[in-house]
């Protein structure tokens, strides 16, 4: 049950083996094994990869909205906040899968896979038969986890090479300033809550607080403390929004020990204060069901 002031977590199925489930989805089956609400705002503890053959889906991540038809795909990671909004005449596959069965190399290009992303039958042709070999073989009792690892991994290199080839995300670090890049997001993702400071990437990246900061610069546009606001702001938003968490519990979850503090970097990166952001997309939120 959800309680009212945390955003709900999700397990993985428990029809899963080995921290993979893998099944068919039409228009017929698709409510069918459904363990927990998919509707109300959610997070689940591992990806989930959506590959439509045919039919329309909408729903929200992150408070972008996003409506699309087959043959597309998608990818939710375990961090973001989700909700269906309806679907129709669907048909296709849907994958989840722990994130301990995401190979080292594939992580950073997976977090760039949200979509969702179109394209034409023929350019899925392959993903579809990879994903059909993985079905089948989860199917089979005689399967060993390697194996159920090695394809699920097979068929995330296949979206990747075929998102970087249609220049849909970017290729691999091509050099040294790309590497910290990647690497300065995942330390953002991580510790955002506890590391405030420039200083305390830098430090881990074995970099001066100089480098990194030209570095993040001339890759994004924008400096280090940016994107650590923009993570922070990005989780207040979904507890202000998804929660009825007090404002001062909220900038405690966040790492601030002074709600004032917190109320003003909100409004100065959103626009509003907290209450009223909360007020305010509720109030969007009923309209939008009426």
């Amino acid at each position: 049950m959800r309680k009212k002031n945390d955003i709900p977590v999700y397990d993985l199925t428990k029809a899963a083996r080995a921290g993979l489930h893998v099944r068919v989805v039409d228009h017929q089956t698709i409510d069918e094994e459904r363990e927990h609400d998919v509707v109300s705002a959610h997070r689940d503890n591992s990806y989930l990869l959506f590959l439509m053959k045919t039919g329309y889906g909408r729903f929200l991540v992150d408070f972008e909205e996003y409506v699309f038809s087959g043959p597309a795909l998608c990818l939710i990671r375990p961090e973001q906040v989700h909700s269906v909004i309806n679907y129709q005449q669907t048909e296709g596959w849907l994958v989840t899968f722990d994130p301990g069965l995401l190979a080292p190399e594939l992580v950073e290009s997976a977090q760039l896979l949200t979509g969702p992303f179109g394209f034409e039958a023929d350019q899925l042709r392959s993903i579809y038969e990879l994903t059909h070999l993985l079905h089948g073989f989860f199917q089979s009792e005689n399967t060993q986890p390697l194996t159920l690892k090695t394809l699920l991994n097979g068929l995330i290199s296949a979206i990747c090479d075929l998102c970087q080839r249609t220049k849909i995300i970017p290729g691999q670090p091509e050099n040294r300033a790309d590497e910290i890049a990647v690497a300065f997001r995942k330390l953002v993702e991580a510790n955002f809550t506890s590391w405030k400071r420039p200083s305390q990437y830098a430090e881990a990246l074995h970099l001066s607080v100089n480098h990194l900061t030209d570095t993040i610069k001339q890759k994004t546009g924008f400096p280090v403390s940016y994107w650590i606001q923009h993570q922070t702001m990005l989780e207040a938003r979904r507890l202000l929004f998804h929660t009825q968490s007090p404002v001062k519990d909220v900038a405690y979850q966040l790492g601030f020990s002074d709600q004032h503090y917190f109320s003003r970097l909100f409004r100065k990166f959103t626009g509003y204060t907290p209450v009223a952001f909360r007020k305010s997309f509720h109030d969007l939120s009923t309209k939008a069901l009426l």
